[in-house]
C-alpha cells in the first residue's frame, strides 16, 4: 500500500512496525535500508497529512459582540 493511500494511523503504524524492526537489529543491511526508505516516505506523507489537517483547523473565539466567530489556528510557539 503506498503512502498517499494509507491513513495517518495506519502510516504511523507501519512506521512503529519499521522502527522496531530497525531496532532489533536481525535485519540485514541491504532490507534496513529499504526498511529506512520507506520510514522517511511514510514521514513525509504524515508530515504532508498534519499539515493539511492544520490548516483546516479553527477555533472559535467570542467577537467583540459576544458572539462566536471563527478564528485561524495560531501554533503555541508562534
Amino acid at each position: 500500500m503506498t503512502t498517499k493511500s494509507q491513513t495517518f494511523e495506519a502510516s504511523m503504524q507501519r512506521l512503529e512496525e519499521i522502527v522496531h524492526q530497525l531496532e532489533d537489529g536481525s535485519v540485514p543491511l541491504s532490507d534496513a535500508l529499504k526498511l529506512f526508505q520507506e520510514g522517511t516516505g511514510l514521514v513525509s506523507g504524515c508530515n504532508t497529512m498534519l499539515d493539511r489537517a492544520e490548516l483546516e483547523i479553527v477555533k472559535l473565539a467570542k467577537a467583540p459582540d459576544g458572539t462566536l466567530t471563527e478564528v485561524p489556528f495560531a501554533h503555541e510557539d508562534a
